[in-house]
């Protein structure tokens, strides 16, 4: 069993700053790290997929590394459109959490349960992703020098959404990724960020979970072009499960009053005895 925490779009900015003039994406974070590390049990690793601060730059890395020096678990970042993945490889170079290299800025975690590749869909001075052959060759020969269990994970979604503002470049982008994907079994699940809300889809035979955003939230229509509403609030750490040999993916608040308000202890029944009354209820 092994339990990936996904958080993701952080968009944090210079300290004593808040986002859009309205938004404190550094309380944010911190309480997101609060969160993950009052989870029981604890978690195996913490993923952040992309747009990790809002303006790249040595005072946000910094801010950004600041936050989440708490985390009492192992850490790993990947870029999203509003980073620099050069500037992520010179502040993260030592502390593991970035192990890139230049050009591509991919790299591969293979401690765990299943095996995870982290992909750049970064594209220079857009919004708009990127993933083309160099990067999508690299993808291949990782995906063949093993079948262990997969977890791919990349800033944009390569999926369609049916969010007119994500779905607006084309699927062609992800096309390549969506064949590669095809000829490896052995990938079962691909997370993402970037569009601020939480939805679920496909690439291929594979499911894609796209985890709203620790900053805030784009509220947005499905099949219907209007701007998105913009909404200040963040979203729980998602939790990645490995059962087995599947994942189970979903939101994971864990209060800090949970423990005092378990049902077992509010009936003052053991949990055993509560459980065997729910078979009965089965029956």
């Amino acid at each position: 069993m092994t339990l990936l925490v996904q958080l993701t779009d952080t968009h944090i900015v210079e300290p004593g700053n808040l986002l859009y003039g309205k938004v404190d994406t550094a309380a944010h974070l911190a309480r997101a790290v609060e969160q993950v590390n009052a989870m029981r049990p604890q978690p195996d690793l913490v993923l952040i997929t992309g747009d990790l601060v809002e303006h790249p730059g040595p005072a946000t890395y910094q801010h950004f590394s600041d936050l989440i020096e708490p985390l009492d678990v192992p850490s790993f970042v990947l870029p999203g459109n509003h980073d620099l993945p050069s500037e992520m490889v010179d502040h993260f170079k030592g502390s593991g959490k970035f192990p890139a290299t230049a050009p591509l800025f991919q790299y591969v975690i293979d401690d765990f349960d299943f095996r995870i590749i982290a992909l750049n869909s970064h594209f220079d001075d857009s919004e708009l992703p990127f993933f083309g052959p160099r990067r999508q060759q690299w993808l291949d020969e990782r995906l063949g020098e093993s079948d262990k269990p997969t977890l791919i994970a990349i800033h944009h979604p390569p999926m369609t959404t049916g969010i007119e503002f994500i779905d607006m470049v084309g699927n062609q982008w992800f096309t390549g990724i969506g064949d590669i994907i095809s000829r490896h079994s052995h990938v079962q699940l691909v997370i993402c960020g970037h569009g601020h809300s939480d939805v679920v889809g496909r690439i291929g035979h594979v499911p894609v979970y796209m985890a709203g955003s620790i900053a805030h939230q784009l509220i947005a229509t499905r099949g219907n072009d209007h701007a998105p509403a913009f909404d200040e609030r963040p979203i729980p750490p998602v939790l990645h499960h490995w059962i087995g040999n599947s994942f189970v993916s979903g939101s994971h608040p864990w209060p800090s009053w949970v423990e005092e308000s378990r049902i077992d202890k509010e009936s003052g029944q053991d949990w055993e005895t509560l459980k065997d009354h729910m078979r009965g209820a089965m029956r």
